[in-house]
């Protein structure tokens, strides 16, 4: 049976650590509010875009253009350049495309290393979470938002749901799961977190 003074200890250990992690996001430089116009800068795939907006002369939508010259740029043709919600539209549309393209690959490829199955991957808005999954329904989430980090997070994500599916809870054999197939997991985990505090 666990003591009341174990008790007491795990406790005090978990609150020490959730100060320190509130701490931590707290020392973060707010995110500035993004305004969706020409010159700002979008974080596409872990890299800096710059935001180029410009009216539709034919059809409307977002690109991804690269160029030895420059540096890579989002181009949105808007019927509106000025409505900064039809230009985030177009902007999350094309987030949905790349992350989709990714998962497209990536699934199947974790599904064959760990020897599990999903039954459905879904893209969603998520507020706190990079991705949430359904162990007993194999039904997965992953955050739109995803689009904005570099590959290898993206990657992470789908090791760490996809783990789920063997072990449930983030204890010491989920751990084990991620160390032996990706080694460096923390390392990414840390840079992730406070862009959106919660794991799923």
């Amino acid at each position: 049976r666990t003591s009341e003074a174990q008790i007491a200890e795990f406790v005090a250990a978990k609150a020490d650590w959730i100060r320190r992690h509130q701490a931590r996001i707290a020392a973060q430089p707010p995110r500035p509010e993004l305004r969706y116009v020409t010159g700002e800068e979008h974080r596409f795939l872990g890299t800096a875009h710059v935001l180029e907006v410009l009216r539709a002369t034919g059809r409307v939508g977002a690109a991804v253009v690269e160029t030895a010259e420059a540096p890579p740029r989002l181009v949105v043709h808007a019927r509106d350049p000025h409505d900064a919600a039809e230009v985030q539209r177009h902007l999350e549309r094309i987030q949905r495309r790349e992350l989709q393209r990714r998962l497209d690959v990536l699934v199947p490829e974790w599904e064959e290393r760990l020897g599990v199955r999903t039954t459905r991957i879904r893209i969603r808005a998520m507020k706190r979470k990079w991705g949430a999954c359904r162990t007993r329904t194999g039904d997965v989430v992953f955050n739109r938002s995803l689009a904005a980090e570099p590959p290898r997070a993206i990657e992470y994500l789908v090791l760490h749901e996809l783990a789920h599916l063997i072990e449930p809870s983030h204890g010491p054999r989920f751990q084990a799961i991620l160390t032996e197939h990706m080694p460096d997991w923390r390392a990414v985990e840390t840079a992730l977190n406070g862009r959106v505090t919660t794991r799923g």
